[in-house]
């Protein structure tokens, strides 16, 4: 029998452009994104940018190699511009940070007691950097034995139990350093109780975490995130069912398929990263996304910091993991920035800023003035001073310490100058 090569062609074509689930048409539209294949692989490279920093924290960092999975690797000092593991450290806090599997395993976590004024914060993320749950000072978490499981079952003995949405992920735990030289030493000791310990194994259902999940990606940013998007996919599904059902055929349609990405003939990978950094813009204009504190200052909405909606709200995801990968919410810490756009400084700029008087912060809170480099992480230089805060030796005009020097009650305005390390700061200026 001999088939028509024109009904032949018509037929390929046919497979290849079958229609998506109404779902599907629904979730691209709702993004503004065409209903084909370029447009599909917008939504992809949106979906999967947070895994960037899953990589980064993961593997470029060296913790799979190093420690594997189901470890918490604790540092012995605050972060330094040498710490590359969370993006935007926190200078006030000491960090430990495990990459967990729990493919074949549930997790034992424990958490130490520690002082009641004193900051702490175990955060569970999936790979998207979806803060799905908390334990520490905050919310007055019980110390003791926590079960992190990839069902709902086996939740006997324990002080609670946290169900991950995905068999992979990340705890993160800081722990605040109060200031002086032999509070580093009390931090480090806290964190060595603080571990992870496998129970409940089982037959495996996805395949174990491995450095070779992060090997041989392109150097494209575009075309290794589709790879780590296809590579990951299975361990890192939709947590909604809406999601479930809507998102594998707009992934399939962009070509990834079964662990692996190929790109679609008809795609330009440089017009589809163009479609998904308008999405991002749009975003990123809209005045409710950024809302303004005053003075030029704004913060992250409350609806999309450390959580987004189950992980549906993608653009706001991909927004927060390219500039704060791993944010915790609004509870546990606020993240203020000046302006939206980056800002230089060099030898012929500085920056004073004008604080009215000693910010407020509860018994266990601190607060900080942080520079980081476009990459986002602390800036190198001869002090070894990252930021200024609460714990630094700030003064009023007149001399006198702004924190812990006796002036009971005595609050005012002060300054903070910022400014070139080559150039030295005016002579009358109280503190360097």
């Amino acid at each position: 029998m001999l088939v028509h090569p024109i009904l032949l062609a018509g037929l390929a074509a046919f497979v290849q452009a079958a229609p998506l689930p109404d779902s599907s048409n629904a979730l691209l539209q709702s993004l503004n994104l065409p209903i084909d294949e370029v447009g599909a692989t917008a939504f992809s490279l949106l979906y999967g940018t947070p895994l960037v920093g899953f990589r980064q924290l993961a593997s470029t960092s060296g913790i799979l190699e190093l420690d594997g999975t189901n470890v918490l690797a604790s540092h012995d000092t605050a972060a330094n511009a040498s710490v590359h593991v969370v993006v935007r450290p926190n200078v006030d806090t000491i960090y430990s940070t495990g990459v967990f599997d729990l493919s074949a395993t549930d997790l034992v976590v424990t958490v130490p007691p520690m002082e009641e004024d004193r900051f702490y914060l175990f955060a569970f993320y999936d790979p998207y950097g979806d803060l799905f749950a908390t334990l520490g000072s905050v919310s007055a978490s019980t110390p003791g034995e926590y079960l992190l499981r990839a069902t709902d079952a086996h939740c006997d003995s324990y002080k609670g139990c946290i169900t991950s949405p995905t068999p992979i992920g990340t705890l993160l735990v800081r722990v605040e350093v109060k200031n002086n030289s032999t509070d580093v030493t009390k931090v480090a000791s806290y964190l060595s109780k603080c571990d992870l310990v496998p129970v409940n194994p089982h037959k495996p259902s996805y395949p174990p975490l491995t450095p070779a999940d992060f090997a041989n990606l392109s150097n494209s940013t575009a075309l290794s995130t589709l790879e780590m998007t296809a590579r990951l996919q299975s361990r890192a599904a939709p947590e909604t069912a809406r999601f479930q059902h809507a998102v594998p055929a707009i992934l399939a349609l962009a070509g990834i398929r079964s662990g692996s990405y190929h790109q679609p003939n008809c795609v330009n990978l440089t017009h589809a990263s163009a479609l998904a950094e308008a999405a991002v813009t749009a975003f990123t204009n809209s005045p409710s996304s950024f809302p303004s504190l005053g003075n030029g200052w704004s913060v992250y909405s409350s609806t999309y910091s450390g959580s987004f909606s189950s992980g549906t709200a993608i653009v706001a995801r991909a927004v927060v993991a390219e500039q704060l990968y791993l944010q915790v919410t609004p509870a546990n810490a606020l993240y203020p920035t000046l302006g939206r756009k980056k800002t230089s400084l060099t030898d012929s700029k500085a920056y004073l800023f004008t604080f009215s008087g000693r910010p407020p912060v509860a018994e266990d809170g601190f607060w900080s003035l942080t520079m980081y480099n476009d990459a986002g992480y602390l800036v190198a230089n001869a002090e070894n001073t990252y930021a200024v805060g609460d714990r630094s030796n700030i003064t009023f005009s007149s001399g006198g310490l702004v924190y812990n020097g006796g002036n009971g009650t005595t609050d005012g305005a002060f300054q903070v100058l910022v400014q070139d390390a080559g150039v030295p700061p005016p002579g009358n200026w109280t503190a360097k």
